[in-house]
Order: C-alpha cells, then sequence, then structure tokens
C-alpha cells in the first residue's frame, strides 16, 4: 500500500515537504491596519447537492507544523498527540485567537468560558509532559465530546492560547514594522479580544427576545422564542468548531507573500534542524535524493479525516508492539523522512477529494483511487465510489451507462486501490487493503447498483438507490445508538466494488429485523423512515440472491416470478391492500403487521384463514359507494395470484431461510406502485373481459 501511496504522489505531482496545506477555513476577522476589529465574514465553500445552499468552510493553503519535534530526553517524537495539541500560524479556533472555550455538553446549551492563566506550576507540568507518543491511545479531548473541566485541560488549552500568540510574536519579529500585516495583527494580540457580546455580535446570532416580539400570543411567543433559542445554540455549536483567518485592510493574511516566506523559512529550518537529530539510513522505498531520503523516522505525520483520530493520528507508528517482530523492536517499520512526507501527501489527497474517500458509520472510511498503466499518467477519474452513498438511482445508474464511452483509458487496462482505514487508539488501521483491475470493479459495482436500486412506494415507476450506511442499518434496531457494527460497513462495501460473498448472516439478520419491525406496527409520524427502513432490507436480502447465489430478482421478472415462496409475499401483500381499502387505511393492524412472521415462515397455518377475510373485506370495498369500483380490480389480482399456485398444495407449510428472503422480494414488489393508478374505466373494462 505505501508504494502505491507513493506512486499516486508522484502521478498527482504533490510538492513534498509540505508546509502549507488545504485546510478549511470558516470565518475572516476583518481587521484595519491598527488591529481593530471591523467584522467577522463567514466563509462559504462548495454547494450542497440537494439544498443548493453553500457550506460554510472553505479550503485553503494554510501554514501546518513540522510534525517531528526533539522531546525532553533528546529523542525524537511527535509534535502533537497525548491531548496535546500544536498552535498553527496565521490560523486557529476559538481557544487560540479569541481566548475563549465554548462547551458544548451533550444535551445542553453552549457556555462560553474566557480562558484565565493558569498557575505557573501547571504551565511547568506541560512542559514536561510525557513524550505524547508514550501514551497509548491519547487523544485529543476535543475530539471525545463533553469535556472535563479539569485544571490541566485549562492549562493546555491557554498553553495553546499563548503558543499562537508567540508564532505572530515571530513573524513580526521577522518582518518588522513595515509589514502592514504583521503590525495589524501585533495591535490586534494587544487589544485581547474575547468572545463577548462585543464580538458576538459580528456573527448575527439569533436573539430569542427580539424574534418573540411580535409574537401575538403566549404560546406563539414561547415557541418562536423557543426556535430562535435553538437555532443560537446551533450556530454556537458551530463556532466551537470553527477555524478562523485574518483579512487585514481586504489583504488575506494567507495569502501575503510575506507571511507566505515567512512560514516557509520557518518549516524549512525546523525540518534542517530535526533532520540532523535522525539516524542515517535508508527504506528502499526513496525514489528522490533529498536530505531526508537518507534519515530514518520513529514518526509518520499526522493524517486528519479518518473517524476517531485527535491531534496525531499517523497511519503506522514504529515504536508501538503492533510492528515489533524477530527482536528487532521499534526498527522494524522505520521509514525515511521523504517517504512518510510523500506517503502521507497522498493519503490527506485521498480523504480531502470526496470522489476518492468514502465515510462508512462512525469509524471507518475508505479510500479508493485508479491509474493508468503507464508511468507517469494522471490517475484516472473514478467518481462511481464516490457514488456509494448517493440516493439518487437515475444518477447513479446513468453515470454507469455513459462511463465506457467517454473513459479516456480502458477501464481494463487500469488498476483500482481501495483501502479500508479506521482510527483505534488514535492510529490509523488498515482494515482491509484491494487491488482489482477497474474494469472489474466497474462490473461489480454497475451490478451491485441495479440490484439495490428498487421501487419507491411513495413515487411510483421511480427507483431509489439505497445507501451503504441504510443496507448496514438494515441489520439493527432502528433504536440503537450505536449504529451498525464497522464490519457491516465493510462487507458491504466489499461486496459492491469486488463482488465478494456476503456473509449469510446478514440475510438472517435483515429478516428477524422485517418481521419485529412489522409486527411493532408504524405511526403515522414514522411513515417515511418505516419504508425507508423496509426498502434497504429489501435491497439487502437482493444484494444476498444476486451475489451469492447469482439470481435476479427485480420489476422485470416480477410479474413471471414462480417460486412459491415469492408468490406468496405478494398474495400477503395484496391482502394488505384488500384491508386498507376496506378499512380506508385507518390505523388497525393489517395482515402483515399481524401475521408477517407466521405467513412468511409457515404459510399454511395463516394463508387460508387471511383469504377468507379477505372475501369479507372486498364485499366491504363492493359497499363503499367511493371505492366499490376498485373491488373487481383488486379481486382478479387475487385471485390470479393464488391461481400461480398450479401443483394442488397452494400454501407451503415451511419456508427455509432463504425462502423467507424471497418471501420478502415478493412482498415489497407487489406493494410498490406500478406507475399510474387503477382507475374506473379499467374496472369497467375488466368487468367486460370477465363476461366474455
Amino acid at each position: 500500500m505505501i508504494s502505491e501511496l507513493l506512486d499516486l504522489s508522484d502521478r498527482l505531482e504533490i510538492p513534498t515537504p509540505r508546509p502549507f496545506e488545504r485546510l478549511p477555513v470558516n470565518y475572516f476577522i476583518d481587521l484595519d491596519s491598527d488591529g481593530k476589529l471591523l467584522g467577522i465574514t463567514p466563509v462559504y465553500g462548495s454547494t450542497n447537492d440537494k439544498s443548493g445552499e453553500s457550506k460554510l468552510g472553505k479550503l485553503m493553503d494554510c501554514p501546518v507544523y513540522f510534525p517531528l519535534t526533539v522531546g525532553s530526553k533528546g529523542e525524537i517524537q511527535a509534535s502533537g498527540g497525548g491531548g496535546k495539541s500544536v498552535a498553527e500560524a496565521g490560523h486557529g479556533d476559538t481557544k487560540e485567537v479569541f481566548c475563549t472555550d465554548i462547551k458544548t455538553p451533550k444535551g445542553k446549551s453552549p457556555k462560553l468560558q474566557i480562558m484565565e492563566p493558569p498557575a505557573s506550576t501547571e504551565l511547568e507540568a506541560i512542559d514536561k509532559e510525557t513524550d505524547p507518543e508514550e501514551i497509548e491511545g491519547a487523544e485529543d479531548d476535543s475530539e471525545q465530546g463533553e469535556e472535563q473541566d479539569t485544571p490541566k485541560r485549562k492549562a493546555k488549552n491557554y498553553a495553546r492560547h499563548t503558543s499562537w500568540i508567540k508564532l505572530l510574536a515571530r513573524f513580526y519579529d521577522s518582518a518588522g514594522e513595515d509589514n502592514q500585516a504583521a503590525t495589524a495583527l501585533r495591535k490586534f494580540v494587544g487589544l485581547k479580544y474575547r468572545l463577548d457580546e462585543d464580538v458576538l455580535k459580528h456573527f448575527n446570532l439569533p436573539n430569542p427576545d427580539d424574534a418573540a416580539i411580535h409574537a401575538k400570543t403566549d404560546d406563539e411567543k414561547r415557541k418562536v422564542k423557543s426556535n430562535a433559542t435553538k437555532a443560537k445554540n446551533a450556530q454556537l455549536k458551530q463556532i466551537a468548531g470553527a477555524r478562523f483567518t485574518f483579512r487585514i485592510n481586504g489583504e488575506l493574511l494567507l495569502k501575503c507573500r510575506g507571511f507566505q516566506d515567512w512560514w516557509n523559512k520557518n518549516y524549512t529550518d525546523e525540518r534542517d534542524r530535526i533532520l540532523g537529530e535522525l539516524p542515517k539510513g535508508s527504506d528502499g522505498f526513496s525514489s528522490r535524493d533529498d536530505k531526508g531520503s537518507k534519515c530514518l523516522t520513529p514518526v509518520f505525520p499526522h493524517i486528519p479525516k479518518v473517524p476517531g483520530g485527535g491531534t496525531y493520528c499517523p497511519l503506522c507508528s514504529f515504536d508501538k508492539a503492533a510492528t515489533q517482530s524477530f527482536g528487532l523492536g521499534k526498527h522494524t517499520l522505520s521509514m525515511s523522512l521523504t517517504t512518510t512526507e510523500r506517503a502521507a501527501s497522498a493519503l490527506k489527497w485521498l480523504l480531502q477529494d470526496k470522489r476518492s474517500s468514502c465515510q462508512l458509520g462512525k469509524k471507518l472510511v475508505a479510500i479508493f483511487w485508479a491509474v493508468p498503466p503507464a508511468k507517469g499518467e494522471k490517475p484516472c477519474p473514478h467518481d462511481f465510489a464516490a457514488l456509494m452513498n448517493e440516493p439518487d438511482a437515475l444518477q447513479v445508474l446513468d453515470f454507469f451507462h455513459n462511463l465506457h464511452g467517454h473513459a479516456a483509458v480502458s477501464p481494463d487496462a487500469s488498476q483500482f486501490y481501495c483501502a479500508i482505514l479506521s482510527s483505534p487508539k488514535s492510529r490509523i488501521t488498515v482494515r482491509s487493503w484491494h487491488t482489482q483491475t477497474l474494469g472489474r470493479v466497474t462490473e461489480s459495482a454497475e451490478a451491485y447498483f441495479n440490484t439495490v436500486s428498487i421501487p419507491d412506494v411513495f413515487r411510483g415507476g421511480e427507483l431509489t438507490a439505497s445507501t451503504i450506511g441504510e443496507l448496514a442499518a438494515a441489520t439493527i434496531p432502528p433504536q440503537s445508538e450505536s449504529g451498525p457494527p464497522s464490519t457491516a460497513y465493510s462487507r458491504i462495501l466489499q461486496t459492491a466494488l469486488f463482488g465478494k460473498l456476503l456473509p449469510h448472516a446478514f440475510l438472517e439478520s435483515a429478516l428477524t429485523r422485517q418481521s419485529l419491525e412489522l409486527a411493532n406496527g408504524r405511526t403515522e409520524g414514522d411513515k417515511d423512515k418505516f419504508e425507508s427502513r423496509l426498502r434497504a432490507r429489501t435491497a439487502l436480502i437482493k444484494l444476498y440472491f444476486k451475489t451469492n447465489k447469482d439470481i435476479p430478482m427485480n420489476e422485470q421478472t416480477h410479474e413471471n416470478e414462480s417460486n412459491r415462496a415469492y408468490l406468496c409475499g405478494r398474495v400477503l401483500a395484496q391482502l394488505d391492500r384488500i384491508h386498507n381499502e376496506a378499512h380506508g387505511k385507518s390505523t388497525v393492524s393489517s395482515p402483515a403487521d399481524r401475521y408477517y412472521g407466521s405467513a412468511s415462515s409457515t404459510p399454511a397455518l395463516v394463508f387460508p384463514r387471511l383469504c377468507k377475510l379477505a372475501r369479507i373485506h372486498l364485499a366491504a370495498v363492493r359497499k363503499d359507494p367511493k371505492r366499490g369500483w376498485l373491488a373487481p380490480l383488486l379481486d382478479k389480482d387475487l385471485t390470479g395470484l393464488i391461481a400461480k399456485f398450479n401443483d394442488g398444495a397452494a400454501w407451503p407449510r415451511t419456508l427455509s431461510l432463504e425462502d423467507q428472503g424471497r418471501f420478502a422480494i415478493g412482498f415489497y414488489y407487489q406493494r410498490a406502485p406500478k406507475g399510474s393508478a387503477p382507475t374506473k374505466d379499467d374496472s369497467q373494462t375488466n368487468d367486460d373481459s370477465n363476461k366474455s
């Protein structure tokens, strides 16, 4: 995998080392030449494809700290980690810039706290703190949800603020008084702005009291005030995680040539200093002859955007037990500094581009890329992998219809790579690594999307593609707070891209959830979510049959399907519809709600009684002056389905687990609308045809 990342870095021509990285900036702090705050401007980036609204935050080239430093004992260690974050020049969060901590405890309103200088002994303790690399699993406090307001944490946050100020002071000392940006920033620091009412007004936060002025009744006033309070809290939480940079007299600091030159030199000097401390050696990967290619590093650079990662999250850590073997200790996997920089640059690029990464639940992320066979050629487009969580089935399927005609290089000649990553204990773990030709992957992905794209019960004739997240969630209770297990996401992705067999446990779990949820019934408010889960379970069951048995079941095969279990599912759906028409779609439990479990496992015990009840319901529909014309159509459909059991024994005594899967698919497709609804004219036509 390291070799392929290095090749990707070369193909993309990513320059290393990298003193600047593409990081999100959420707000510009507008200053005049005297450092006075003029305003705070939100920065918007890409547009949300679904809502059409611009997203807060734009990727910009920001200074980043050098990942290595010399510890108190003279050893090389990571600059950050172990709960210690490192300030970065010219941009920062609310703690660094405004010396204000915004706490966002779960279920409670955010609280703003101005940070006070800690005791000198606490600051000394931080300076002498244990090497972060020695704290197994240590992560940044800010990544762990509700934070403990301990003296140690307060001291660390204040230390971040002072470190950030020291960086600005170094910029000013280097640039001098003639540099307008440096002078303004020095004065800004001296004015000691905090997130008090005077500064918060620049964010245009909702004011609950003002929002309720025009309310006419007390209930309306409470409702409006409550909504405004929620909106204000949501914006404060957003500010708590935001990053800021400066705009001085209209000039953006990050694009100031003097600022960029200063940080380039600062980063290079620090790198040269650390190189003098690193042991000499070669790792066999380095193809570039520079200072770092002959120096081994025990620390891999920090990789952001991996779920669970803190302020320091390396791809691998060379001084941990997981990489020790054969008595070689921490030197088992040592790499040169140049190799780690190149591999990290490619990995960051993959994680940052939405076309080459896909979040899988809360704990996993998948990265994928494709490369042409010739060395030096740019990576091929691989947008289809980014569609793994795209619910628009038409968009996805149209992409595949046009893929081969628009491909610049034959997919069969290109190589496709995929890795699934997680970061337990702040160390990136490669959960799985796959290589295949792009052509084979494309075929698997197209078959996968064709399988999981099924009719939407609310929109006749339209297909909806269940996302990987929805398919994984189809195996667990809807109220589960922990969400689906990570292995569920990983298995489904491997099935989608590489045609791996779907474990039998997925079929069993989906069928169990099907029976339980239908038995629990549904409420009017849960209707959309209920149908979405039902669609996802059906798609997962279809995926099992297509992948493991090569049996396609879809809207094209639906009417001609002769399997008895499949037909039983269709009959139950038709009985359900007859019941609902007779009761005017009331809250009375339908046959599916009451009998799905027994109907799908022991049909012979249930269907005779349900068919008798259907006759009573059809009679009720005929008597209804508004819906009476539907009765002949419903009766004909039911009779036609039962007639398909042509071997004398209409109802199977028991159904195996796989037959229960066929039952579930038949049940769903029979419920899905076939296009336009039947009309009275259709009823008249059917009556005439029955008479002839």
